[in-house]
């Protein structure tokens, strides 16, 4: 394989077995002689493997997004077959997002999923991880199947929406009553009290809600393509925080929309038509070539805000989550266990 004999050098995998000789599955950061073939095993479809055009693709991909491949895990015989992966992608406000495999070989063992899973979960839990997210292909139903029985349930299913920009259009004028500010730490608090009452009885992921600090919330956000705090608005109401619209540039030339909301105190007045005027605006004004955002496919007056203003589905993917506390709540538990054993043990 030409293309990508300069980018990966053999490693050793490690060998051995039990005492019949079989292969033992160890789970554990990859080789970067592995790299490779666990990329082919993230990329790979019904198929077959992947090209070497698919994997130089994703770390092209892998390059603009910051993401390091040396960070994939891998469950693998001890000859050094690779049965599973996961490649853990760290962000602000304590999440982390998994990228997996869309498609189990056939004869892979269940433990060489869910002992990865475990492994991967419980190594960024101690790390200070909440949250572990996936998004999966919603046809892959057996990889979402896998995952429920490691501990991930649905969230959601979300939907991929995008639009060109267009060509000329001016700046909407700010609705009386109102004014409209960007961001800044003087006003941080403000954008946090907005973000938070836009939760309230929200369809947007309504499974988040109460999961997650607001500060963890607000720099996942920031995390949200390039941030940049003159593209997040802040809708005042005399002196109450009423909407945000949070934007940030992407590395293929779109805007994306990280998050739109508004308290309940505004739903209804057309506050939301003028936020996706103001973005359409600012994605004409930043010379980018597209508006794209996800949303809750259950959030049904999101989504027909968004389709009048000309946004297309161009797909979806099914959002799952594992609450990744439990994890040291039991590994601070099992110490005090051991502990106190070891305390009996010696009182004797």
């Amino acid at each position: 394989m030409p293309p990508l004999s300069n980018l990966f050098r053999a490693g050793d995998a490690g060998h051995g077995g039990d005492a019949f000789g079989a292969p033992s599955i160890v789970c554990r950061p990859v080789a970067r002689g592995e790299i490779e073939s666990a990329l082919r095993l993230l990329l790979a479809s019904e198929n077959g493997s992947a090209s070497d055009e698919q994997v130089l693709d994703f770390l092209s991909f892998a390059v603009e997004r910051k993401i390091d491949v040396n960070s994939i895990w891998v469950s693998a015989t001890s000859d050094g077959q690779i049965l599973w992966m996961l490649l853990p992608v760290v962000s602000a406000g304590r999440t982390m997002l998994l990228f997996t495999p869309g498609r189990v070989p056939r004869d892979t063992p269940v433990a060489a999923i869910a002992d990865l899973v475990e492994s991967v979960c419980a190594h960024f839990a101690t790390r200070g991880t909440a949250l572990a997210q996936m998004l999966i292909d919603p046809n892959d139903v057996e990889v979402i199947e896998q995952y429920t029985r490691c501990g991930f349930a649905k969230l959601a299913e979300l939907v991929y929406l995008h639009r060109a920009a267009p060509k000329h259009v001016p700046q909407p004028p700010i609705p009386e009553g109102f004014r409209v500010e960007t961001y800044s730490p003087s006003n941080h608090a403000h954008f946090a009290t907005a973000i938070k009452q836009s939760y309230t009885a929200s369809l947007d992921c309504p499974a988040l809600n109460g999961l997650r600090d607001i500060e963890d919330v607000m720099a996942g956000h920031k995390c949200s393509g390039e941030f940049d705090p003159g593209m997040w608005y802040l809708m005042m109401q005399g002196d109450a925080p009423a909407a945000v619209l949070l934007l940030g540039r992407t590395h293929n030339d779109s805007l994306e929309l990280v998050y739109l909301g508004l308290s309940p105190d505004v739903r209804g007045e057309g506050i939301g038509d003028w936020l996706m005027q103001l973005a359409l605006w600012r994605v004409a004004a930043d010379r980018r070539g597209r508006l794209s955002l996800a949303v809750d496919s259950g959030n049904a007056p999101a989504l027909a805000l968004y389709y009048r203003h000309g946004m297309q589905q161009i797909g979806s993917r099914v959002a799952m989550l594992r609450d990744l506390r439990a994890l040291t709540t039991n590994a601070a538990a099992d110490k005090v266990k051991v502990q106190s054993v070891q305390q009996t043990a010696a009182d004797r």
